[in-house]
């Protein structure tokens, strides 16, 4: 059986020193334990009814529960007094004279004896089902409204609806037109009273126009305009489409929660866990397979209950009902199952993690029932309408996705933070799986000596070359909320000077970037030397360095300009105008002052991490490109959400960059020549724009959002070109 410190000692070997026969053999033998582990959770009849048979029954019950439901509702609408507001006074008997007619209509197109008859689809919601409307205008309109106009009485609630009748005078002359009715109908989009209403008046407007068009080809007699609103006062209207994600998230958490029990604490329980400890694959190997089998399970539970949701809502014709005139695309469930995805990969990590500390089935049970009682609290404030859903909950882990599906589905989604809850919830998942792996299959559980809870801050006996993977990703993951709520803090701070800001971004950039991977190598007992690769370097890299750092910007100025080609994204006119208005204020500080707060400060610390704390960790189990690749792609994604604002433009020049830095980083094995370059390239940019006026007064200036000359390009190369020859040269040992 292979020893933690015989593990630990093959994991600090580079990559490239590893024989290709074992990386490969490694491989193989993880993918026959992942499904070997699927394979068996899959046998047990206890998920197979969790996967197939929950949801053939579950959402069905709903259904009807919720027919049933509606139509006791709607039935009574007739009990219901509706108040319908009509301007100008001169309209409501013209309204009233239409609505009439279109009465009318309707009764005389039902055949006699078969009024209370419905067909498939008005069994539903039972459309038969009327409000009584109660037509105001004049002075009754007036005090109802208290000197407010139309669109506020609708809105605040005083109103169900609001129409407005346009004069003939205001819109046409001719005599035909005369006879027309044209109306605004106003109602509130959130309320169903009010959309009920809307749709009584619009349904009789409606007949009088079928029925004239039956015979004459002309100018039809009503012309009506539907326009919502939102509301501004009184109680929210509770919306269906606030149900669906807490129960799909249910749904997929009762779906993960067995496989994680016996693939943990079962096993742990039957005796065989000590057998798969003596397998030839590491500890986290081990987890990871288990981890994709609990993930599996948990997918397969989101997509049968997704299905069964989908196949339920359309086949009973509710789904304009839950989500709106719209109903149920195929977008739509697109979006939600990759949120079901994402949620899933995080949850089923967070039961591993408290499983994997359990020693038996039933203290497994014990530990997961307060974590589900948890669960609830944030699904169930999906019901609440007026939640924002803001930076502090974009970043509040399970309440970031309910609220996230529930914008989706009511079509009011923004962009940064839906981007924050996705790529937060996805580190949270890999900080869950770090921690899982530390608590995985340690000797004082695995033998069932005592353990506590404690033993997750123990620190390790001996002292690490290099952080662990889960740990470096442990710091990203509080590394990036905290970024994202302080710098939205700071960019909202009353009062506050350009040079104060610059300074408080300066600090909170050190403390989080440099601070948390100090406080966390010092916990792991990482060497600094090694841990941050803070090695000393020729003096020829550093010239390379900076002969990159001065070359390499025109590159990244024309991969933001390819945004644009790809739809990645562009700066629309407003940020460009409040950039200039930034530089503008810059220009009155020293330029010492913003070459120390926005290139010097920013380019040490993230190198400090990405390149030092990061890359060092993935340099243990990763090939050279792969470490490279995704150190590069956390720092472009990091960039992306850097400002108050989502910047999708800066993920390629970001990324690009992230590529140069990690490979002069593992040619040099350090990570003071990368913050050289990444200070020159920060810093060139900076005073670019700084003396913008005085460059371009000798005519070195370029246009916004153009391409650079030709010339501009080829002296880029050259320099790229000199800069990897020098580093070269003085790594070719």
């Amino acid at each position: 059986m292979a020893t933690d410190h015989d593990q630990q000692s093959t994991e600090i070997l580079p990559a490239a020193s590893r024989p290709q026969w074992r990386r490969s053999s490694a491989t193989s033998r993880l993918v026959r334990l992942c499904i070997k582990e699927l394979r068996e959770i899959l046998r047990d009849r206890r998920t197979i009814v969790t996967l197939v048979f929950m949801p053939l029954l579950v959402y069905p019950l709903l259904s009807m529960a919720f027919q049933r439901f509606a139509l006791s509702s709607l039935t009574s609408l007739s009990e219901v007094r509706c108040l319908v507001g009509v301007a100008p006074e001169s309209g409501g008997e013209r309204l009233a004279g239409f609505l009439n007619a279109g009465e009318f209509l309707l009764r005389g197109s039902t055949p006699a004896g078969t009024e209370t008859s419905k067909s498939s689809e008005d069994t539903v919601l039972n459309l038969n089902a009327e409000p009584e409307i109660q037509l105001l205008y004049g002075d009754k309109l007036r005090q109802m409204l208290s000197g407010g106009d139309m669109y506020q009485g609708v809105s605040t609630g005083a109103l169900d609806v609001g129409v407005l009748v346009l004069e003939a005078d205001d819109w046409a002359q001719s005599a035909s037109v005369r006879r027309q009715l044209k109306c605004q109908v106003i109602y509130r989009d959130e309320s169903a009273l009010s959309k009920v209403a809307a749709e009584y008046i619009t349904k009789r407007l409606n007949a009088i126009n079928e029925n004239y068009a039956r015979d004459r080809r002309i100018l039809l007699p009503t012309d009506v305009k539907l326009e919502p609103v939102s509301g501004s006062g009184g109680a929210a209207a509770f919306s269906l489409t606030t149900l669906v994600p807490l129960i799909l998230i249910l749904m997929t958490i009762t779906g993960a929660v067995y496989p994680a029990i016996d693939l943990t604490a079962g096993e742990r329980e039957r005796g065989t866990l000590e057998t798969l400890m003596a397998a030839p694959v590491p500890r986290l190997g081990l987890l990871i397979a288990k981890y994709v089998a609990v993930l599996t399970v948990a997918l397969f539970t989101a997509t049968a209950n997704l299905v069964a949701m989908t196949t339920t809502l359309v086949a009973t014709g509710l789904g304009e009902t839950v989500f709106g005139a719209g109903g149920l695309t195929i977008n739509l469930v697109a979006q939600v199952f990759a949120l079901l995805i994402l949620f899933a990969a995080f949850f089923s990590a967070i039961l591993l993690a408290v499983t994997s500390f359990a020693r038996s089935f039933k203290e497994a049970q014990a530990y997961l029932i307060p974590l589900m009682l948890l669960s609830l609290a944030p699904g169930m404030m999906s019901l609440m309408p007026d939640l924002e859903f803001s930076g502090l909950l974009a970043v509040t882990p399970l309440v970031n996705i309910v609220l996230l599906a529930r914008d989706i589905f009511e079509g009011d989604v923004q962009p940064t933070l839906a981007t924050v809850a996705v790529l937060s919830t996805a580190l949270y998942a890999f900080a869950a799986i770090g921690l899982a792996a530390r608590i995985f299959g340690t000797d004082a559980i695995l033998y069932e000596s005592q353990a506590t809870w404690v033993d997750l801050f123990r620190r390790p006996e001996e002292r690490r070359e290099a952080a662990t993977i889960p740990g470096a990703m442990f710091c990203l993951a509080a590394l990036f909320p905290a970024y994202f709520l302080l710098g939205n803090l700071l960019h909202r701070l009353p009062g506050a000077s350009i040079g104060t800001r610059l300074a408080a971004s300066a600090v909170i950039t050190a403390l989080l970037f440099a601070g948390v991977p100090i406080i966390a190598a010092t916990f792991q007992r990482v060497r600094f030397s090694s841990g941050f690769q803070l090695r000393l370097a020729g003096a020829t890299t550093f010239v390379g360095a900076v002969f990159l750092g001065v070359s390499a910007w025109p590159f990244a100025h024309e991969l933001f300009l390819f945004n644009e080609l790809i739809g990645l994204g562009g700066i629309d006119p407003e940020r460009i105008e409040s950039v200039k208005s930034l530089l503008d204020a810059w220009r009155d500080l020293s330029p010492v002052v913003v070459l120390l707060t926005l290139a010097v400060t920013p380019a040490v610390c993230e190198e400090f991490y990405f390149r030092g704390y990061l890359m060092g960790a993935l340099q243990k189990s990763a090939r050279p490109a792969i470490t490279i690749i995704v150190s590069a792609l956390l720092f472009g994604a990091f960039h992306v959400i850097a400002t108050s604002a989502l910047s999708t433009e800066r993920f390629l020049p970001s990324t690009f960059m992230g590529l140069i830095l990690g490979w002069l980083c593992y040619r040099t094995q350090s990570v003071l020549p990368g913050m050289l370059l990444h200070a020159t390239h920060n810093g060139l940019l900076l005073m670019v724009a700084y003396y913008k006026d005085e460059l371009q007064s000798r005519g070195w200036g370029v246009a916004e959002q153009t391409h650079l000359p030709a010339t501009w390009l080829a002296c880029a190369v050259g320099g790229v070109f000199a800069g990897v020859v020098l580093v070269l040269l003085s790594t070719r040992k």
